[in-house]
C-alpha cells in the first residue's frame, strides 16, 4: 500500500521574527518508552542555551497554545534554542490523559525534554518557562536538576487550590458526567482521574528548593509566597506583573496574544543568560517524524509552505484499506487537536477501523502560521476553502484515487459544508457537519451567543407547544399561574422572541457583497445566502451530507428553517442524514458525550463505506507508542 506517511515530510514552517529567521520543526522524541510530540524553534545562528517551555494542562493548554508558539518564536529570535513539547496524553503526543501515574509521567517528560536539548541539540545551559501547571512541573524538575533560569508564569503554587479551581469549573458545566469515576473531575472537556486529583492535591511549590541562579515570578494576583521562598534559599528572584493573562486564556476564538508580556519574558531571559556559543547541528536521527500508537501510525506533514499548512496524518498501522480519507478542519480557533482534544482519539480510533485521517490547521490557526500576524485566529477565514483545496491536492498526490470525506465541528462544519458546495475536486464525496452554527458567512459577521440562545428558546417553545402533557396541565389549571396566567406568560415570551428572531433571520437572507474579489469567489465565502441552492449544488456534484447535532444545538433547526423542502428531499434520496446526540453540548465537553459521538460517527462511516478487519495481535496498545521514522529537517 502506498502510504501518506511512508515518506514523512519534514515540517519546517518559517516566520520572520525579530533578529533572526525562525525555523520551526515538528518531531517526536522518546520519553520513558513513550512517544511525545514537540516543536523545536531556532533562528539562524542559534545559541547553545536551551529553553524548555512547559505548557499548562487541559483547556488552559488549548487556550494558551498560540501564545506559547509566539513566546517560543520570541525566545528563538533572542538566540535561544527552544523546545515546546506536549506531555504524554496531551496534545499530539501518544496516550490519553486518563492513563495512570500522570504526575510521575509528566515529571519524567520534562526531564527527558531537557535531556533532549542537552544531548541532541547540544545545549550547555538549560532554562525553563512554565505556565500555570507547567510552572509547577518546572519547579519540581529544577529541584532535582541544576538549571540556569526559571520563569514561573501564573504558577500553580498549591495543588489543593488548583483542584478546587477545577472542581468549580466542573460544577459550572451545563451537564454533569453521568458515569464519572468517584473522586474524578471533568472540567472544560478534560478528565482528571481520582488518582490524578490525589497527586495534584499534594503539590506544594513551597516545599521545593529549585537549583537555579535566577527566577522570574509573574503571578496573577499574589505569588503565594513563592518569591520569598526562592529568595530565602539563595536565588536571585524577582516578581513582575505581566498584563494580558485573562485575554490570553479566553476561548481560542477570543484569545489575544499578550505580546508585551512575551517581550518582557524574552528580554529578562536574555539579560540573565550567560554568553552563548553557536549551537551544534542536530543529527537527522533526532528528528523523528512518525510514531505508532495502538493500531494507528501517525506522521507529521507540512502540506504547504505558502500558505503555511501543517497537519498530522493518522492511518492504519497494520492493514491495507481503500477506505476514504477523513479530513478534520479546525473547530473554531482551537488548534488541530480540537476542543477537549476531541480530534486526537477520534483520529486514532478511525485509523484502527481502516480510515486514514488528516487533522490540520487552516492558515492562521494553530501551527499553520499566517504570513501576516494580523490575519491570525480567524475561525471563518475566506481562505479556508483554498486551504481545503490544497489539502485535497496534497492527499491526491500521495494516494491517487482515494476519496475524501470532509469533517468539521462548529466553524469547521461551515468549512466542510461550503467546500462541498464550491470546490470542484472529484475526490470529495461527503461532508460531515458537527454542530454547525451557520451555513453562510460574510466578512464582518460575528457569532452572537445571545442570538443562538434565542433560536434555541424559539425551538424549545415550539416543541413545548406540541406536547400534550403541557397542554393537559394548562387546560386543567395545574400550572402555577393558572390557565389565563400561563397563556399571558406564553404569549409574552413568544411575541418578542418571534419578532427578534424573525428580523435577524430575514436580515441574514439579504444578498451580501462577495467577501473576496470576483475572480476568487470559488475560494471564498459565497456571494449570497442560498442554503437550498448550496444543498442542490452538493447533490448535483454527487456528494452526500451527514449532520451530527447535540441536544439544544441549533444546526438542524436552522437547516430546516431555511431549506426544509430541499433538506427533506435530500433525506428521502439518502443524500442527507441527520444524527442526534442526546445529553451532549456544543463541544462534547464530557467523556460520555465524546464516547457517544465517536461511536455514532464510527457507525455512520461503517454503514456508508464499511470498515477494515481488526488489527492483528501484537500491535502496541494505546499508551505504548513507538517511534518509527526520521528525516532531515531542511
Amino acid at each position: 500500500m502506498t502510504s501518506a506517511s511512508d515518506e514523512p515530510c519534514p515540517c519546517v514552517p518559517e516566520e520572520r521574527a525579530g533578529a533572526g529567521h525562525i525555523e520551526r520543526t515538528a518531531f517526536y522524541f522518546e520519553s520513558s518508552g513513550q512517544s511525545l510530540f514537540a516543536w523545536l524553534h531556532r533562528a539562524a545562528g542559534a545559541g547553545d542555551h536551551g529553553v524548555l517551555i512547559c505548557p499548562p494542562l487541559g483547556h488552559e493548554q488549548v487556550h494558551a497554545h498560540r501564545t506559547l508558539r509566539h513566546l517560543a518564536d520570541q525566545l528563538a529570535a533572542a538566540g535561544f534554542t527552544v523546545l515546546r513539547p506536549d506531555y504524554h496524553g496531551t496534545g499530539d503526543s501518544d496516550g490519553a490523559v486518563e492513563d495512570p501515574q500522570r504526575l510521575a509521567t509528566w515529571l519524567a517528560n520534562v526531564a527527558d525534554a531537557a535531556a533532549w536539548l542537552r544531548d541532541m541539540a547540544g545545549c550547555r545551559k538549560i532554562s525553563l518557562v512554565g505556565l500555570r501547571f507547567g510552572a509547577a512541573l518546572a519547579v519540581q524538575y529544577a529541584a532535582r536538576h541544576e538549571v540556569e533560569n526559571l520563569v514561573l508564569w501564573a504558577p500553580v503554587v498549591k495543588g489543593r487550590r488548583y483542584v478546587r479551581e477545577l472542581s468549580a469549573l466542573a460544577q459550572t458545566a451545563q451537564m454533569a458526567a453521568s458515569e464519572a469515576e468517584a473522586g474524578s473531575i471533568e472540567a472544560m472537556g478534560f478528565v482528571y482521574t481520582s488518582e490524578m486529583v490525589s497527586d495534584l492535591s499534594k503539590i506544594d511549590l513551597l516545599s521545593c528548593t529549585p537549583r537555579c541562579k535566577h527566577a522570574l515570578v509573574a503571578p496573577i494576583s499574589g505569588d503565594g509566597g513563592v518569591l520569598d521562598h526562592l529568595t530565602k534559599h539563595g536565588m536571585v528572584a524577582e516578581s513582575v506583573v505581566l498584563g494580558g493573562y485573562p485575554e490570553m486564556m479566553a476561548e481560542p476564538h477570543d484569545a489575544v496574544v499578550p505580546h508585551e508580556a512575551l517581550k518582557s519574558i524574552s528580554e529578562w531571559m536574555k539579560a540573565k543568560a550567560p554568553p552563548m556559543r553557536a549551537a551544534a547541528a542536530i543529527s537527522p536521527s533526532a528528528l523523528v517524524t512518525a510514531m505508532q500508537t495502538g493500531g494507528a501510525r501517525e506522521s507529521i506533514h507540512r502540506i504547504s509552505s505558502r500558505p503555511d499548512l501543517f497537519g498530522i496524518v493518522a492511518e492504519p498501522a497494520a492493514h491495507e484499506t481503500a477506505l476514504p480519507w477523513v479530513v478534520m478542519a479546525n473547530a473554531g480557533a482551537a488548534y488541530r487537536v480540537g476542543p477537549g482534544r476531541l480530534h486526537v482519539p477520534l483520529a486514532r480510533q478511525l485509523a484502527e477501523l481502516g480510515y486514514p485521517s488528516l487533522r490540520f490547521d487552516i492558515n492562521g490557526i494553530g501551527d499553520s502560521a499566517a504570513a501576516v500576524p494580523d490575519k491570525e485566529n480567524d475561525a471563518y477565514a475566506a481562505t479556508a476553502f483554498r486551504d481545503v483545496s490544497l489539502v485535497c491536492d496534497y492527499l491526491r498526490t500521495r494516494q491517487p484515487g482515494r476519496p475524501i470525506v470532509l469533517m468539521g465541528l462548529c466553524s469547521g462544519a461551515y468549512v466542510a459544508f461550503q467546500s462541498a458546495a464550491q470546490l470542484p475536486d472529484p475526490a470529495i464525496i461527503e461532508s460531515i457537519l458537527i454542530n454547525p452554527l451557520v451555513f453562510f458567512w460574510k466578512e464582518g459577521m460575528v457569532i452572537n451567543d445571545t442570538n443562538m440562545d434565542q433560536l434555541v428558546a424559539w425551538r424549545e417553545y415550539g416543541r413545548a407547544f406540541f406536547k400534550w402533557s403541557h397542554w393537559k396541565k394548562l387546560l386543567t389549571g395545574k400550572t402555577r399561574t393558572g390557565f389565563v396566567g400561563s397563556i399571558k406568560r406564553f404569549s409574552g415570551h413568544l411575541k418578542p422572541l418571534a419578532e427578534k428572531v424573525g428580523k435577524k433571520l430575514v436580515a441574514s437572507l439579504q444578498p451580501a457583497r462577495p467577501a473576496v474579489p470576483e475572480q476568487d469567489v470559488e475560494c471564498g465565502h459565497p456571494a449570497r445566502q442560498d442554503l437550498a441552492g448550496d444543498l442542490q449544488r452538493i447533490a448535483s456534484a454527487g456528494r452526500t451530507l451527514a449532520m451530527f447535532v447535540s441536544d439544544n444545538d441549533p444546526g438542524h433547526f436552522l437547516l430546516m428553517y431555511q431549506a426544509r423542502r430541499k433538506a427533506n428531499q435530500l433525506i428521502r434520496q439518502g443524500r442527507l442524514q441527520c444524527h442526534f446526540i442526546p445529553n451532549a453540548d456544543h463541544t462534547f465537553s464530557t467523556a460520555d458525550a465524546r464516547h457517544r459521538f465517536h461511536r455514532m460517527l464510527s457507525e455512520h462511516l461503517h454503514r456508508r463505506f464499511g470498515s477494515a478487519p481488526a488489527s492483528p495481535e501484537g500491535t502496541p496498545k494505546p499508551g505504548e507508542g513507538v517511534l518509527l521514522a526520521s528525516t532531515v529537517s531542511s
